[in-house]
């Protein structure tokens, strides 16, 4: 059976689709868990046992974030809410539109972001409320797509 596209150009449209991410990425901030330092003011203390010196440890709680880019949409799109016929409308209960942000992400940052706590874009912050969906074009895994839900509702 004849294929319609030859390899090449299966590869330049898959390039086009990275470039396209490029474009219209969005910077996005993504909190991982704090790495905890001990601050200790006597080298004989033992943080393990407690014990061996003054007891004047301090935990300081530093921040791992990381930078990526990414394709954000906001569900503000009302148009499909009424369905039916003419003369019949149908009212569909749809999730708030504040309540749910889609982000398409690039496979590598997806492997970075899927366990992390926090994501932060447009001065809000969010937590990740789906399972992953991948995209691509020809069986290659390009992107993945999250569902959002804002912390401060």
């Amino acid at each position: 059976m004849a294929e319609f596209l030859n390899s090449a150009q299966r590869a330049n449209l898959a390039s086009q689709l990275l470039d396209l991410h490029d474009t219209f990425g969005r910077d996005i901030v993504v909190y991982k868990e704090a790495q905890k330092v001990i601050i200790s003011t006597d080298p004989n203390y033992n943080h393990l046992y407690n014990s061996g010196g003054a007891t004047t440890p301090s935990v300081k709680n530093v921040p791992v974030r990381k930078v990526f880019k990414a394709r954000i949409k906001y569900d503000n799109d009302r148009t499909l809410e009424n369905f039916g016929e003419a003369d019949a409308q149908v009212k569909v209960s749809r999730v708030d539109s504040r309540s749910l942000v889609r982000i398409k992400l690039k496979v590598e940052d997806f492997e970075y972001i899927k366990d992390s706590k926090r994501i932060e874009f447009d001065g809000r912050m969010f937590h990740i409320a789906s399972d992953p969906r991948a995209h691509g074009l020809f069986d290659v895994v390009q992107f993945y797509t999250l569902f959002l839900r804002p912390i401060d509702q």
